[in-house]
């Protein structure tokens, strides 16, 4: 009996089947089918057969759910909807003056002392503060100034209307596009397919009060002013409530 099992096992291995489908079939334990048919060699085509196959069954499996994947991505999506809806879909000026500026003092250029330079490479972040520039700082639309970076295999004019379209800044007022690869990619080129987009304003009032800004968020690493600032961030918030008309320091 067996060793008809085993004859039957070579001849369905022969012919491409996996080790667990003849398993299945001829309802043998998988050590035993393993073992008859390690000789048995595979065409090129049946092995690429066997991967694809085996890479929709674990799909199947990953997708299904009572998953564990699957339980753990509608945990984590539920824990991001609790938390998005803690952020109020509408900010005080106050507010996107603090995210502006922190924002900068995280990822803006700081060397120098008359230009504002602010480079990222997703568009909400790039739309927000453009929100900080016109609505908070006053900046005019003429002095925006658009500059892309971008891999040199990529399509410019895709990038170029694109960021136009997100920033709000005309075309015209684009400088000309840098072509590199930066080191920060670690040679994958495409990690970043509309490139990397930087707001440019020559101002050099904006750029003293953005850098005092930041200066007073540093006050904010001491535990006592934390407490201080939400304390009067509570106030204002309150007597703008109260009142509609936006706190004139920050037009």
């Amino acid at each position: 009996m067996k060793k008809h099992k085993k004859q039957q096992a070579r001849q369905l291995r022969q012919r491409g089947w996996s080790v667990r489908s003849i398993t299945k079939e001829l309802g043998c334990s998988k050590s035993s089918v393993s073992r008859w048919v390690r000789d048995v060699a595979l065409t090129e085509v049946q092995i690429a057969k066997l991967r694809n196959n085996q890479d929709r069954a674990r799909a199947k499996a990953a997708n299904h759910p009572n998953s564990p994947k699957q339980f753990w991505l509608c945990k984590r999506q539920a824990i991001e909807r609790d938390a998005a809806a803690q952020i109020p879909a509408n900010c005080s000026l106050k507010t996107l003056c603090i995210v502006g500026s922190a924002l900068y003092w995280a990822e803006g250029y700081k060397a120098g002392v008359n230009m504002v330079n602010f480079s990222n490479s997703d568009p909400q972040m790039i739309k927000l503060m453009m929100r900080f520039f016109r609505e908070v700082c006053g900046v005019s639309s003429s002095k925006f100034r658009g500059a892309l970076h971008l891999h040199p295999h990529l399509d410019e004019n895709k990038a170029r209307k694109f960021w136009a379209q997100a920033s709000g800044i005309p075309l015209k007022q684009f400088h000309k596009t840098q072509f590199a690869v930066s080191k920060v990619c670690k040679n994958k080129r495409d990690t970043l397919p509309l490139g990397t987009f930087r707001i440019v304003i020559a101002d050099t009032s904006l750029r003293s009060k953005i850098n005092g800004w930041i200066k007073g968020l540093g006050i904010w690493a001491n535990k006592r002013a934390v407490g201080a600032a939400e304390a009067h961030l509570t106030y204002i918030q309150r007597v703008v409530g109260s009142n509609p008309t936006p706190p004139t320091i920050f037009v």
